[in-house]
């Protein structure tokens, strides 16, 4: 199988109570600067791979420094995404992951996509578990 690296709009979380349900009732843990929420199922419960991005107002009060932010997160996601897909469908395990920036410090996307590599990882020790 090639590798797929674009990034769908199925793959975004955009339902409202799905996203509710990851923060509120989903498992998380920390990478600094992101807390990772995440959400598994072998079931009908999640039928797609879908992830969600937040950076805070708190942290970055202007809108293009937040953006900017979730650009480069995004980026590094659609890059890394196999790490994790190919054990999903291997498992039949689908997931709702959403990462939270948890900082004011502006970090490049070197060290962005190396924290996002490391929670993907995370992630698919979290799925070799269930």
């Amino acid at each position: 199988m090639t590798k797929k690296y674009s990034l769908s709009r199925g793959e975004r979380l955009k339902s409202v109570v799905k996203t509710q349900k990851l923060f509120l009732k989903g498992k998380s843990f920390k990478i600094f600067p992101f807390h990772v929420y995440y959400r598994l199922s072998n079931n009908t419960e999640i039928l797609k791979n879908q992830f969600v991005i937040s950076v805070g107002k708190h942290f970055f009060k202007h809108a293009v420094d937040r953006n900017r932010m979730k650009r480069l997160v995004r980026e590094a996601y659609r890059k890394n995404k196999q790490l994790v897909y190919l054990l999903s469908e291997e498992k039949n395990i689908f997931f709702n992951v959403g990462f939270v920036y948890k900082s004011s410090s502006k970090l490049d996307y070197v060290e962005i996509e190396k924290l996002v590599i490391q929670a993907l990882n995370m992630l698919k020790e979290k799925m070799l578990e269930l």
